[in-house]
This record gives structure tokens, sequence and C-alpha cells, in this order.
């Protein structure tokens, strides 16, 4: 970090240089991962630093100037809810030199700390090896006791990013590696009520992928799924079946494969969930293009796919005009450059939308859209373009379709259960 930016003077025995708002930004490149932070972002954080500095306090050389400055003042702390009874005379000035000589055997600590590699810690089973314990070996018993009385902490944590994921994927993707962690340790630790508790935040993560229309798998692909599940057909998946099978056997073999399983199934997450990030990024550079495109954010499942000019007959006038075309998952959106901003023209949805393709020779660019809202003759500038556009276009119709018949299902579904 830097410390009292802009102007603001050092003091007289230790002038420093200090750091300017662009090298604190390029200081900062690449930390997110490899991914840049917003300059925006950085620049507000630099300002507020700035205008409030991080002061250290520096006592005087002369002790008898700092007594006579502070002095004793007397502080009560009268007893309350929390317990605090403490009443009495309080060296003001004792209490900070206290404090400031504390500080200095933690920074030597940091110090000493920093240039070491800190060891893996092996957990033993104290009843199985009755021998003398080696260097870096730690009781079973001491990492059960400990993981559950905390491994609720981790649960809530991973809770809160899951029910705002569709508004923060990156947020879950920084949480998958803790409950990775979590519920490898479950498994080695043998606890079935804490394995199932963080079973389920799993099934939750992949019911996540499924309901965006999305299924994560090593090459990154979008593919379409059949249907809404709950958790209960998560149970018969052979991943489900696989984890429970072994984290139940007392074979470590076993416990090792599960293991493997879980790492092998989180990377697939990971990947997925960074091609999510990709498309909540560029849904959001889009939006702020077009007039009024905050709205195009309400839809936490929708995602930019293509862009480009067009030409559209108008049914009464029969002129072709030039429009820029937007296609998201869901909706398909035309408009006109006003100001420097897009101004929609018309949305149609994609669930209720027909496409033909116009063969004529005098049409051949051209391809025909019919919805109940409007119907009107397309033309691009080229054959190859119109021929990209019409895959683009019937592809995010049948995923759309077919996410609405999910969604129309899992409702009647759920209505049915309910009576």
């Amino acid at each position: 970090m830097f410390e009292a930016p802009a102007g603001r003077s050092a003091p007289k025995h230790k002038q420093r240089k200090k750091m300017t708002k662009p090298e604190f930004l390029n200081n900062l490149r690449g930390v997110d991962n490899s991914e840049d932070l917003s300059r925006e972002y950085l620049s507000q954080i630099y300002d507020s630093i700035a205008d409030n500095p991080i002061a250290i306090y520096r006592p005087p050389s002369n002790t008898s100037l700092l007594d006579s400055a502070l002095g004793k003042k007397t502080i009560k702390f009268v007893s309350g809810e929390f317990g605090h009874i403490i009443q009495g005379n309080i060296d003001l000035a004792g209490m900070i030199k206290h404090v400031i000589k504390s500080v200095k055997p933690c920074q030597e600590l940091l110090r000493g700390l920093s240039s070491h590699e800190h060891p893996y810690l092996t957990i033993k089973n104290s009843r199985k090896n009755k021998k003398k314990s080696r260097k870096h070996l730690v009781p079973e018993e001491l990492v059960r006791s400990a993981f559950c009385s905390l491994w609720h902490h981790f649960h809530g944590t991973i809770n809160s990013a899951l029910d705002a994921a569709h508004l923060d994927p990156k947020g879950l993707e920084n949480c998958l590696d803790v409950l990775m962690y979590a519920l490898c340790t479950t498994i080695c630790l043998d606890l079935t009520v804490e394995r199932n508790a963080f079973t389920s935040q799993l099934v939750r993560v992949k019911c996540f992928r499924e309901n965006r229309g999305l299924e994560e798998d090593d090459s990154n692909i979008q593919k379409p799924v059949s249907r809404i599940r709950d958790h209960l057909d998560y149970k018969n998946d052979p991943w489900y079946t696989r984890i429970e099978k072994a984290a139940e056997s007392y074979n470590e073999n076993a416990k090792i494969e599960a293991l493997d399983e879980v790492d092998s199934m989180f990377k697939k997450l990971h990947a997925s969930l960074k091609v999510d990030s990709t498309l909540k990024k560029e849904m959001i550079k889009v939006a702020r293009r077009i007039r009024n495109g905050q709205i195009l954010l309400n839809d936490p499942t929708r995602y930019f796919l293509k862009e480009g000019l067009l030409k559209k007959k108008g049914n009464r006038s029969g002129r072709n005009i030039e429009y820029t075309f937007f296609l998201f998952s869901d909706v398909l959106i035309y408009a006109h450059k006003s100001g420097g901003l897009y101004k929609i023209h018309g949305e149609l949805p994609l669930h209720q939308m027909k496409i033909m393709d116009l063969k004529t020779a005098r049409q051949k660019k051209s391809f025909h859209l019919i919805h109940p809202r409007k119907s009107f003759v397309i033309s691009a500038s080229n054959t190859i373009d119109k021929a990209t556009w019409l895959a683009t276009i019937e592809a995010a119709m049948g995923r759309e379709v077919k996410r609405k018949a999910r969604i129309e299902g899992a409702r009647q579904n759920s209505a049915a259960f309910d009576r």
C-alpha cells in the first residue's frame, strides 16, 4: 500500500517519495487471479486514503512532554450486558507506550514467518497409533473437535455466496475452494452429518449451473439440459453415488478415490464459473451502451450472444431501415444509435419466435422473422453473415424453449406436490 500520498508532509526525520495514483494503479495489475481490478474502484481507494491517510502515532523522544500532554485520565468501564466490570484510573500515556512496544515484536515475528514455508501437518489417529508421535503430527481427535465446532461458519458463508450467485458469480467461484476443502475434511474424518450438509451445497451449485441453462464440462461448451432437477434427483447421479460409497467405506484407498472424485468435479465447476463470470462482464458492457440498458440486467440468467448491423424491411412502407441487432440468450433487440447510446425500437422474446430462411434469388441474403408482436424480413450484408445469424438465432431459440419448458415443468410439479 502507500501512506499519506498526494502532497501529505512526512516527518522530517524520514522523507519518502510518495506513491502517485498511476504508480498505485500499475502496482495492482493482475492481482485478481491474473485479471485487472476496475481502475475506477482502485482510484476511489487511492483518493480515500489520500483524504484520510493512515497515520501511526510516534511518541516524542522526551517522555516528560508525553506525560504532561496526556497525563493520567480516569476511565470507568461500567458493568453491563457483556460483563465489563473494570473501574479505576488508567495511565493513558503508559497505555500508548505499551501498545507501541507490543507492536514491534509482532512485526519481527511476521517478518520471520514470511521467509519460511509452512509444512503440511499430518493427522494421525492416536488410538490406532500408540507409538511416540513424530514431528508435524496432529491428533485426529483435536482436528475433529475443532472442525465440529466451526463447520457451521463455513456452511453459512457458502450459503450466502449461493444466495447471491446470480448477482455475483465471482463470489461463488471464490467460495468453491472453501466448499471443496470442507467436503474433503468431512470425508477424511468420517463426519456423516457434516458431509451431507456440504454435499447438499455442492448439489445447489450444480442446480445453479443447470438452471442457468449451461452444464459444466471439460471443454466449456454451452449445452442445454433437458429439465430442472431438484436435490433428490442428484442422489441417483453416478458422482453422488461414488462419493457416498467411498466416504462410508473404512478403506483408505476408497476415501482417496472419493477425494479424487471431488477434486475432479470442482475443477470442472471452476472452469464453468469462469465462463459464467465472463458472460456476466460482457452483459454489463453491452447494457451500458443501450439507453436504460440496466433493465436488461434484471434477469440474472440472461447473457449476450451476438451483435451486428441488419436491415429491417418495413411492412407498411416497404423501406429497408438499418438497425443494430442485439441477440441475448432469451430476447432479440433492435435499436438505432442516438446521442452516443442505442435506443431500443423492438424487443422480441425468443421462445415465441419462428424464423424462416428465404432462398429466392432476390432474397438470398434475407430471412423472415415471425413473432406474435411483429413479423418482418431482415437482410444481411452477405450470405455468410445471414447464415451465421440464422444459426445463432435458431440455437438460442432452441435453448430458450427448453429452458422455459423446464421452468414450467418444475412449477407444475411444485403445484402438484403442494396439493
